[in-house]
């Protein structure tokens, strides 16, 4: 797979594109492709989406609605906005898990691997948030 026979699918991905089947980088590509020969009916495509996910788009899908802060820092409250809306799934799950180990049967309780797992991610998000606190 090369740059040039897939252009929107590595500018998408980057170097993570080469590891793509053909098939599903061919798929993917016409797909990335498709807004670039006309706008849709809606105006809702895969790209204006990955545009607005990866610009200023809050965990509820919408652009943050400051007007008083900068585009950086909208960014920045938006991916933090994010990470707080993974970050709390993460602690409601661990917490269901915590009390499924206290009080329930033995079938339904997950591994000691994977409450690990998720307090790492609890950690990582918590450490992503606060590097992103100094932007705003």
């Amino acid at each position: 797979m090369t740059a040039s026979r897939y252009p929107f699918l590595f500018a998408t991905l980057g170097d993570a594109a080469a590891s793509i089947p053909d098939e599903l980088a061919q798929a993917l590509e016409t797909t990335l492709a498709a807004p670039a020969t006309g706008p849709t009916d809606n105006g809702f495509t895969l790209l204006g989406c990955l545009k607005r996910i990866r610009q200023e788009e809050g965990a509820d899908g919408q652009p943050w609605p400051s007007r008083w802060h900068t585009p950086g820092q909208r960014v920045a409250l938006a991916r933090i906005d994010r990470a707080n809306a993974g970050l709390i799934l993460l602690l409601e799950m661990l917490h269901a898990s915590e009390r499924v180990r206290v009080d329930g049967e033995e079938v339904q309780q997950i591994g000691d691997d994977i409450r690990e797992g998720l307090l790492l991610a609890c950690r990582g998000l918590s450490e992503y948030m606060g590097t992103q606190l100094p932007a705003v």
